[in-house]
């Protein structure tokens, strides 16, 4: 217990160091809850855990966290070709590379429209596809546990096999990604995009910060909060204050020297969506943070570019 009240005291102080995000010195942190699963919802103790025997995710490649320079090379006939020989996978990737070396706006509007509908099928569906493998739920099994071994997170788990509670059954069979996710920010055209080993797969338009003040480079997520409060220096704003700016979650970066406070969060204005109004952010809307908040987890990466 005196180790929970130290740990909240230190929260409260570092609380105060927070002063980068928005168009007014503004400091956030709030209530840890990183866990959201309700008591009803748990399906196995920390003491069944060691019963479960281990299973070894498939081996992963080494691949860039981020790309956004296309390769030499690629072309709109392979990707026809791709697709008419039923080569989806090919194909999404080929495009992402499309996608991130093309210039023309018009087009680049096609490419992602055409990268969405074949990646709700081999990203965001329960369909077999080469993202991913089939895990066969054993006994003992939780989400949590599954996805804790296979470092991903329930939720994402959730989302691809159309789930809508925690629970699940011996035998049932969770499609899982296995690839290697990350986040790129694009400052130059206000996106964030969602990568799996580097290809595109999700994107969301977004707000950064006034006079270039988002800092460029590669970070990572250390906590995320639902529903924040906001410390600001005018005072304490709980999440439904008119005066808490935050929007409806946060995903704060682990602290870089000269680079403290910084992260992603909601907004309670969504017309700065676009635009640098922020004092250094990323701005999302809320009902876009809250579909990103389900995808991204603790140590994951980030990079902010332009």
């Amino acid at each position: 217990m005196k180790n929970l009240i130290y740990r909240n005291i230190i929260i409260n102080l570092s609380c105060l160091l927070m002063l980068h995000c928005f168009n007014t010195t503004e400091n956030v942190y709030g209530k840890d809850n990183k866990s959201y699963i309700t008591e009803g919802d748990i399906i196995i103790t920390t003491d069944d855990l060691d019963k479960v025997p281990d299973v070894e995710p498939p081996e992963k490649a080494v691949t860039p966290d981020v790309k956004k320079e296309g390769k030499k090379g690629f072309s709109y006939k392979l990707v026809a070709e791709y697709l008419k020989n039923g080569k989806k996978y090919e194909a999404r990737n080929e495009l992402s590379d499309l996608y991130f070396a093309e210039t023309d706006k018009a087009r680049r509007a096609e490419i992602k429209s055409k990268l969405n509908e074949l990646n709700a099928e081999l990203v965001f569906s329960r369909e077999p596809s080469q993202d991913a493998f089939i895990y066969v739920v054993r006994p003992g099994d939780s989400l949590i546990k599954i996805a804790s071994k296979f470092n991903t997170n329930y939720e994402f788990i959730m989302r691809i096999n159309n789930k809508h509670r925690t629970s699940i059954r011996v035998g049932e069979r969770l499609k899982i990604l296995k690839g290697n996710v990350t986040v790129l920010v694009d400052k130059s055209d206000y996106t964030l995009t969602l990568l799996l080993d580097g290809h595109f797969i999700k994107q969301y338009p977004v707000g950064t910060g006034k006079a270039d003040k988002t800092p460029e480079g590669k970070f990572s997520i250390d906590n995320k909060l639902i529903n924040p409060v906001w410390y600001s220096p005018d005072g304490i704003y709980q999440f439904g204050d008119p005066e808490n700016v935050l929007g409806t979650r946060w995903i704060g970066f682990e602290d870089k020297k000269g680079l403290y406070g910084y992260g992603i969060h909601g907004t309670t204005d969504p017309d700065s969506i676009g635009k640098e109004m922020s004092n250094g952010c990323i701005r999302l809307r809320n009902e876009d943070v809250e579909d990103l908040f389900d995808y991204v987890r603790s140590k994951m990466t980030v990079v902010i570019q332009k």
